[in-house]
């Protein structure tokens, strides 16, 4: 009796063991992985609408709520390309969108990105984004119309995100950004954005992974997050996914492990506040 009483308590312990090692797979390196992914999809997509926003001319509501910040400063007149812009925020920072801005972002553009074949060569100094400082570059080409008739752009990144804690994620993405409506009016504030392509880097944990874009992700102007779309992404022999819902506006995007786990990661939660 007492043998099977000490087998029966030695298995319930391995077994809470056991729950607890996948309990822990799930909260370290899946979800460090998730997060850096989240916020640099959330945080580059943001960037990217402030520079379309800002720098190209025909751009309607440019102003909106930024008054004077950012400083725009055009090397050649406004309008005339090429070019090359320098867009300057406060060091004491400046918020709109949810986001806090400071440092310097320089454009050097080609031509209007509207124009296909035009290029848009995006660089840092200093410049931090909800107190998370980026580096690196990323380049944006007008790749004509896809076979659907929408304008697209390739963007090649090669960024390295600092958080305050002082850790760090690098990201080096090829993604695919498709204007699927929006496209036939001048203001930026109806415009959708659809973005597929693969990506890779390391997370703020030190562990590699590949990304890719299985369900193109969803960006709307009105929205301040990604409202749908897939990522699968591979941690060494272990692949998750992570959705970001079905449309509508929210902050949600689920994590699922292969056995089914899930757990809800926050967009723009500030994990590192």
């Amino acid at each position: 009796m007492k043998k099977t009483f000490f087998a029966f308590t030695t298995l319930l312990m391995l077994s809470l063991v056991w729950v607890a090692c996948q309990k822990e797979s799930l909260n370290t390196a899946d979800q460090a992985t998730a997060e850096d992914i989240v916020s640099y999809n959330d945080l580059s997509e943001q960037t990217d609408f402030d520079i379309d926003m800002l720098v190209d001319d025909n751009a309607v509501g440019a102003a909106d709520d930024r008054g004077d910040c950012p400083s725009v400063t055009f090397a050649q007149p406004k309008g005339a390309w090429p070019n090359t812009i320098t867009l300057s925020y406060p060091t004491d920072g400046c918020t709109h969108d949810g986001h806090t801005f400071k440092g310097v972002i320089v454009v050097e553009q080609s031509d209007k990105m509207s124009v296909v074949g035009a290029t848009r060569n995006v660089s840092f100094q200093d410049f931090y984004i909800d107190n998370v400082k980026i580096e690196g570059t990323r380049i944006l080409t007008n790749t004509g119309l896809d076979a659907n008739g929408y304008p697209s752009w390739s963007k090649q990144a090669n960024e390295v995100f600092l958080f305050p804690d002082g850790t760090q994620a690098s990201f080096n993405a090829e993604h695919v950004r498709t204007l699927v409506e929006g496209a036939d009016t001048p203001t930026r504030i109806d415009n959708v954005w659809s973005v597929t392509g693969n990506s890779s880097g390391v997370n703020r944990m030190g562990n590699a992974y590949t990304a890719n874009i299985t369900t193109p992700l969803v960006k709307r102007a009105i929205c301040p997050w990604v409202v749908s779309g897939v990522i699968t992404f591979t941690n060494g022999d272990k692949t998750r996914s992570l959705d970001f819902g079905d449309g509508t506006c929210d902050r949600d995007a689920i994590l699922t492990l292969n056995d089914g786990t899930t757990k809800t990661i926050k967009i723009r939660h500030h994990w590192w506040k």
